[in-house]
């Protein structure tokens, strides 16, 4: 008996981390909730510090050598910190939510590399939205999307798939996202549907 119940522990775990997946959508900086590129929506307490991650999935190139990017936040919040990735990051962008970033040794890209971590402090039980835009000035001429630095200073604009084709952007990732709407019904109307 104690084997098969250790057997169906251990299937179960290897069920949950094999199924584990990378949004998949390629060369695309979001935010995210979890580090591996998961979920960008989440609930939580007020008076909670929430970590969205800067994430850039599936990129096509082995390494970056700097990155940028801005975002906006709307909602009842507080940005405690931005903790940049990277080797001795450099931020020359100047402005919160603003981030120019130069590194003194390239980071090695996987399925999800992490570029930053915005520690968002929720004020209430609202909506936070988190928009992903592009670094003010930006690297890319006529571009609001945000960008890395690959070798031989080839500067790539990564996909940000929350940009309407005029280029402004909406949220990306939802603290609390808002209930939808349900129509309202009272008990006598419930009932005559099966009378």
């Amino acid at each position: 008996m104690k084997s098969k119940l250790l057997f169906l522990l251990l299937s179960l775990l290897v069920a949950s981390t094999s199924f584990a997946v990378v949004d998949p959508v390629p060369d695309h900086i979001g935010f995210y909730f979890d580090l591996s590129a998961d979920y960008y929506n989440i609930r939580v307490e007020p008076f909670t510090t929430v970590p969205a991650h800067v994430i850039v999935t599936l990129p096509h190139f082995d390494a970056l050598y700097g990155y940028e990017f801005g975002f906006q936040i709307e909602g009842s919040h507080i940005v405690t910190n931005v903790m940049l990735m990277g080797t001795g990051p450099i931020d020359v962008g100047g402005a919160p939510g603003n981030h120019i970033v130069g590194l003194a040794a390239p980071i090695v890209t996987s399925e999800a590399t992490l570029l930053a971590t915005v520690n968002v402090f929720v004020l209430d039980g609202g909506e936070v939205l988190l928009t992903m835009t592009g670094a003010t000035p930006n690297s890319v001429p006529e571009s609001n999307m945000p960008a890395v630095l690959l070798a031989g200073d080839e500067i790539l604009p990564v996909d940000n798939p929350c940009t309407f084709p005029d280029g402004t952007s909406y949220p990306c990732a939802v603290i609390n996202p808002a209930p939808f709407a349900t129509d309202e019904a009272t008990w006598g109307a419930v009932k005559s549907i099966y009378r």
